[in-house]
């Protein structure tokens, strides 16, 4: 009798630790300060498409340099302020393979890629893939 007692309040107890994509009460860092190549991931952004990034596309130039890098910062941030809101994760990978996948990116985390040549560079966010964007590299 014992061994089913003891079967029965594992199982709420095991239950407990279920739930949503982020306990209650998470503290997000601080966002980071802006850089001038930033793409925004925007508030509500799983279910928009093209606008679920800002700006997009993202036009950056190489500038006469071999490289330059580009960073997304999720601030998919919702119910409260940048740090205290609840966050949506994302994760941003190039439809190309320009540039290897983000892994999961919390509330204010951030994605750099650098990139090398000119041309347009598509990417998707794996988890919600309605969310589409384009980086353009110029000259």
């Amino acid at each position: 009798m014992n061994r089913i007692w003891t079967a029965l309040l594992t199982v709420p107890l095991g239950l407990a630790g279920c739930g949503g994509d982020s306990p209650t009460g998470t503290q997000n860092p601080a966002p980071p300060a802006a850089l001038p190549n930033d793409i925004s991931i925007v508030v509500g952004a799983s279910q928009f498409t093209t606008a679920a990034f800002n700006p997009n596309p993202q036009v950056v130039s190489l500038g006469g340099s071999s490289s330059l890098s580009v960073r997304w910062v999720n601030k998919d941030i919702s119910g409260g302020d940048y740090t205290s809101g609840s966050a949506t994760i994302h994760n941003i990978a190039s439809d190309n393979g320009a540039f290897a996948p983000s892994g999961s990116l919390g509330g204010n985390a951030t994605y750099s890629a650098t990139l090398t040549a000119t041309g347009d560079y598509p990417y998707h966010c794996t988890i919600h893939p309605n969310m589409a964007g384009t980086v353009t590299v110029t000259q």
